[in-house]
C-alpha cells in the first residue's frame, strides 16, 4: 500500500522541476573554492593531499524547542536532546506572552521558573542553544491570538493601557535577550487577523495598525543589528491571500519600518490536506515556485518557519509518504536562494499544541524513535548537503573543488587541521595554505 499518487510523483519526478531544483542547488548553495599550499617563501607544494570536511552549514535547519526539559523523566529528556542535535544547528525560542507572564508582574525568565507546557523558561533553551551552537530565531514579540499568546488579564484592562503594556512587553524581552538572539518574530500571523477581521476565532481587539507598531516598538528595543522578521499563517500560500501579504510589508516599509525577512507557516494540520497533496492536487512543486517567485523582487531572506506534515495513519506506509513529501519539499525551498531557513514545527509525535496533536506529525514518534521522515532529512542535511573531498595538488600547489556554505576543517597530508569558511555571499572562495610540518616527500 502507498499514499503516493502516479500524479504526484510525475509532478516531483518531471525534468524540467528536477533540472531547476538542482541547478539552483548549485547555484545558490555552493561556492567555488581554490585551496593553493605553498612554502613559507611562496613556493608552490605539488602532490599535497588535501582533506576539506564541512562540519558545520550556513543554512538554518530548525525546528521549535519547546518541549526541552518537557519530559518526566531525565532518560527522555536527555534522548529529546540527543535527536535534536543530531540533525538542527537552530532553534524557534518562545516568547509568547501568555507563557512568559501567566501571572501579571510574574515573568518566568528564570531556569527555575514554575512549570508551562510546551513553554520552557527562556534562561533554560537559550543556555542550552548557545552551549550546543544553535542559532536561535526569537517567537513571537507580538501575536493577538488569546489562546496561546495573549494573557488572559490583559483583557481586562482599557485599550490604552493595554497598548502600553504590549510596548513594555517588547521592551522587556528586547532589553534581556536582544543581544543574545538575532533573529525575531516581530510581529504573527498579523494578516491573518486583516483577513478575517478583528473578529476571527481566537483573536482580541489590538491596538489600531498593531503590526506597524510592533516594528516601531522592535526598532526602538531591539539592538540595530537584529534581524526582525514578519511571519504569516500557513494561508499566504494562495495566490490572493500572497498579493494582500506582499502589500502589507510594502506599506510597512513605506512607512519606514524595517522588515529584515519574512517567515512562511506551511502546516498542513489535516491527513486529508496531506492526502490533497499526494495525489497531485495542491502544493505542487510549480505552485511553490510560483510563491516563491513572487516574494523575490521584496528582495527579503525568507524563513519556512513552521511545518506540519502529518504520517498518514500513523502507518507504514503514511510514514513513508510523510518522509517523501518532507524531502521534496526541504529540496525544493533549499534550492531557492532567498530562503534563508526551514523550520519544522514539532519534532516528536505527541509534541504539538492541544487540537494540533490529533495526527502524527513528529519527526520522531511517541518513543522518541526516529521516523523514516527524520532519516530522509538527516540524509539531505548532514550527507547529501555536505562538501567532502580529498585530492592532491596539482604543478603549481592548487586544487578547485565545488563547496556547500559553511565551516571547514582541512587537513593537508597528515598535518594540522585548520579551519576555514565558505561564505554564502561569495561566489568564489581563496585558502592559501602554509603547512608548517609536511613530509619531505611533498617538498
Amino acid at each position: 500500500m502507498t499514499y503516493l499518487s502516479y500524479a504526484y510523483r510525475n509532478l516531483w519526478e518531471d525534468p524540467s522541476i528536477a533540472l531547476r531544483i538542482e541547478t539552483d542547488i548549485e547555484r545558490a548553495r555552493k561556492s567555488e573554492v581554490r585551496v593553493r599550499v605553498t612554502t613559507p617563501e611562496g613556493a608552490p607544494l605539488p602532490g599535497v593531499r588535501v582533506a576539506a570536511r564541512q562540519t558545520a552549514s550556513s543554512f538554518h535547519f530548525g525546528a521549535n524547542i519547546f518541549l526541552l526539559d518537557g519530559y518526566d523523566s531525565p532518560a527522555r529528556n536527555a534522548a529529546y536532546e540527543q535527536a535534536y542535535l543530531a540533525l538542527f544547528n537552530a532553534a524557534t525560542v518562545p516568547f509568547y506572552w501568555k507563557g512568559i507572564e501567566p501571572e501579571r508582574g510574574k515573568r518566568r525568565y528564570n531556569v527555575d521558573s514554575p512549570t508551562v507546557v510546551r513553554r520552557p523558561p527562556p534562561d533554560r533553551v537559550i543556555a542550552f542553544c548557545e552551549n550546543h551552537g544553535l542559532r536561535m530565531h526569537g517567537h513571537p514579540l507580538v501575536w493577538d491570538f488569546s489562546q496561546w499568546s495573549v494573557p488572559e488579564w490583559l483583557d481586562a484592562l482599557p485599550m490604552a493601557k493595554q497598548t502600553r503594556l504590549w510596548q513594555e512587553h517588547v521592551t522587556d524581552i528586547a532589553t534581556r535577550y536582544g543581544t543574545r538572539i538575532r533573529r525575531w518574530d516581530v510581529v504573527n500571523e498579523v494578516l491573518e487577523t486583516a483577513r478575517r477581521g478583528q473578529g476571527r476565532p481566537g483573536s482580541v481587539p489590538m491596538p489600531d495598525d498593531y503590526g506597524r507598531r510592533a516594528f516601531e516598538w522592535a526598532r526602538e528595543a531591539l539592538p540595530i543589528d537584529t534581524e526582525r522578521y514578519i511571519n504569516e499563517a500557513t494561508a499566504v500560500w494562495n495566490p490572493a491571500n500572497l498579493k494582500l501579504w506582499i502589500n502589507y510589508i510594502r506599506r510597512l516599509q513605506s512607512l519606514g519600518m524595517r522588515v529584515d525577512g519574512a517567515g512562511l507557516q506551511f502546516h498542513l494540520f489535516h491527513d486529508e490536506e496531506l492526502r490533497n497533496m499526494l495525489r497531485g492536487e495542491s502544493r505542487t512543486p510549480l505552485e511553490l515556485f510560483r510563491v516563491l517567485d513572487q516574494l523575490s523582487p521584496l528582495n527579503l531572506p525568507l524563513h519556512i518557519s513552521e511545518i506540519t506534515l502529518t504520517s498518514l495513519d500513523d502507518d507504514a506506509a503514511g510514514r513513508d509518504a510523510q518522509a517523501e513529501a518532507a524531502r521534496n519539499l526541504y529540496r525544493l525551498w533549499f534550492s531557492q536562494p532567498l530562503v534563508r531557513g526551514i523550520t519544522w514545527w514539532n519534532l516528536p509525535d505527541g509534541g504539538a499544541c492541544a487540537g494540533e496533536d490529533r495526527v502524527y506529525s513528529g519527526l520522531l514518534d511517541a518513543s522518541l524513535e526516529p521516523k523514516p521522515a527524520y532519516d530522509a532529512l538527516h540524509h539531505l542535511i548532514h550527507e547529501e548537503w555536505r562538501t567532502r573531498v580529498h585530492l592532491r595538488t596539482d604543478t603549481n600547489g592548487c586544487v578547485t573543488f565545488r563547496a556547500f556554505h559553511g565551516e571547514y576543517e582541512v587537513q593537508l597530508d597528515d598535518g594540522e587541521v585548520i579551519t576555514r569558511s565558505v561564505e554564502s555571499s561569495l561566489p568564489s572562495v581563496k585558502w592559501d595554505l602554509v603547512p608548517e610540518n609536511l613530509p619531505m616527500t611533498t617538498r
